[in-house]
C-alpha cells in the first residue's frame, strides 16, 4: 500500500509542477545559503586547526601603548633561561603591499642558519633554496602563479629603505596549509628587514618552542615575570581565536541572510499549507472511491517529503559545489578577512555529517508537516460539499 501511496504522490508532483518547481526552488536556494556559510566556516576551522601544528609553542611581543612593535633581541637569552624553554627563535616578518595588485604580500625573513623552508613551513616545488646574501626569494607556488614569476625573473618591492634591493625568484614552494603558499615570501634576514624597515638587534616577537608543550601556560607566565610588558601568545589560545572568529562571522553573515531566509520560509509555508479547489475536489474523489483519511494524509506527508527531499539535496550538493569547485565567490571575503591574494588558494572540503544531518531534519521537517493540517481539514470535509465547492 505504502509503494501505490508513494506512487501517487510522485503522479501529484509532477502533475502540479508550477508549484512543486515554486516551492522547491525556494527552499533549495536557501538551504544551499545555509550549507554553504557551514561548509565554508568548517573548511577555514580545518585549515586553521593545521596549521596549528606549525605554530610556535608561545609567541612573545612587546607592547608600546597597547600596540604590538619590534622587541629587543636581547631578550631572546632571558626566555631562554626559563626551564622547559627549547629554543627561542626572533622572528623578522611583515607586510608590504603592492599597489599593482591592491594587496598585501608577506615577507618572512629567513635567520642566519636556519633553512628557508623550515620557516615556510613548506617543501620545495622548483628551483633550489636561499643563498644568504644575494638577494634572493622564495615564493608560495600559489603567489608566484598570482604573479606570473618564474625562477630566474626579479621582483623589486616597495620599500623606504634604501638598503632594499630587488631580488631574485630562485625557487617555489609549497605546503599542506594554503596560509603558507597563498601570499608569502621568503628572503634573507638582512632582505627582509631592509624592505621592513626593521633595524638590526630587533626582531617582530620571539617564536618560543618548549620541550613540553603543556607547560605554555606557566612558561608565559614566567615571561611576564621577565619581560613587563610583553605580550604572550599561547598556541592553543591563538586556536581558540581563530575558531571564534569564523563563527563569529559565519553567524553574522547568517543574521544580514535571516530576512531573505524568512521570506522564502514564509513563501514556502503559504504555498504549502494552502489547499486549493483543484486539490480539494481531488482529495473528495479519493475518499469516495474509498480511501481513508489516514491515506489521504500518508499521501500528501510523502508529497511534501518528495519535494522536500528533492530540494534540500539539491541545495547541498549546490553549496558543495559553489564552496569547493568555484571558491564560494561573494562569499567567501565575508568570512575570511585576510588579504586580496588569500581567497584565490584552494579550500579543502570538510564536512561535518552532523551538521548536515541537522540541516536535513530542520528543513524536512516542518516542510513535511505543513501540508497535513490543511489536507487533514480537506480530507474530514463532506466530499460531495468538497466536489459542489
Amino acid at each position: 500500500m505504502n509503494a501505490s501511496l508513494l506512487s501517487f504522490s510522485l503522479a501529484a508532483v509532477l502533475r502540479r509542477k508550477a508549484k512543486s518547481f515554486a516551492l522547491g526552488g525556494g527552499l533549495a536556494f536557501a538551504v544551499a545559503l545555509v550549507s554553504a556559510v557551514l561548509f565554508l566556516t568548517g573548511s577555514l576551522r580545518s585549515e586553521a586547526e593545521r596549521a596549528h601544528a606549525a605554530h610556535p609553542d608561545v609567541v612573545v611581543q612587546r607592547l608600546v601603548g597597547g600596540r604590538p612593535t619590534t622587541i629587543d633581541e636581547g631578550a631572546r637569552a632571558k626566555v631562554e633561561s626559563l626551564p622547559s624553554v627549547r629554543r627561542v627563535v626572533p622572528r623578522v616578518w611583515g607586510y608590504v603591499f603592492l599597489p599593482s595588485l591592491q594587496g598585501n604580500v608577506t615577507i618572512v625573513g629567513s635567520p642566519p642558519g636556519d633553512a628557508p623552508l623550515s620557516v615556510a613551513n613548506g617543501t620545495l616545488a622548483e628551483g633550489r633554496d636561499l643563498a644568504p646574501g644575494a638577494h634572493e626569494m622564495i615564493a608560495g607556488e600559489g603567489l608566484a602563479r598570482f604573479l606570473g614569476m618564474r625562477p630566474g625573473d626579479e621582483l623589486g618591492l616597495p620599500a623606504s629603505d634604501p638598503r632594499a634591493k630587488p631580488m631574485k625568484l630562485v625557487g617555489t614552494f609549497t605546503s599542506s596549509l594554503d596560509l603558507w603558499t597563498a601570499d608569502v615570501i621568503v628572503c634573507d634576514d638582512a632582505d627582509a628587514r631592509a624592505l621592513l624597515g626593521i633595524p638590526d638587534g630587533q626582531a617582530v616577537d620571539l617564536a618560543v618552542h618548549l620541550s613540553n608543550p603543556n607547560e605554555a601556560r606557566v612558561v608565559a607566565g614566567a615571561v611576564l615575570d621577565q619581560l613587563p610588558g610583553a605580550r604572550v601568545i599561547e598556541r592553543d589560545l591563538l586556536a581558540r581565536v581563530y575558531h571564534l572568529a569564523y563563527g563569529r562571522r559565519a553567524g553574522l553573515v547568517l543574521g544580514a541572510s535571516l530576512p531573505a531566509l524568512l521570506a522564502l520560509l514564509v513563501l514556502a509555508w503559504d504555498r504549502a499549507s494552502g489547499v486549493g479547489p483543484d486539490e480539494r475536489r481531488e482529495i473528495a474523489v479519493l475518499k469516495a472511491v474509498g480511501w481513508s483519511t489516514a491515506d489521504v494524509l500518508w499521501a500528501k506527508l510523502f508529497e511534501s517529503l518528495l519535494v522536500g527531499a528533492a530540494a534540500t539535496a539539491l541545495g547541498v550538493l549546490g553549496a558543495y559545489a559553489w564552496v569547493f569547485w568555484f571558491g564560494a565567490p561573494g562569499l567567501r571575503p565575508a568570512l575570511v578577512g585576510w588579504s586580496v591574494l588569500y581567497p584565490t588558494s584552494r579550500l579543502t572540503p570538510a564536512v561535518d555529517a552532523g551538521e548536515l544531518l541537522g540541516i536535513v531534519l530542520v528543513v524536512l521537517g516542518p516542510f513535511a508537516l505543513l501540508s497535513v493540517v490543511p489536507a487533514w481539514r480537506a480530507a474530514i470535509a463532506d466530499p460531495s460539499e468538497s466536489m459542489r465547492g
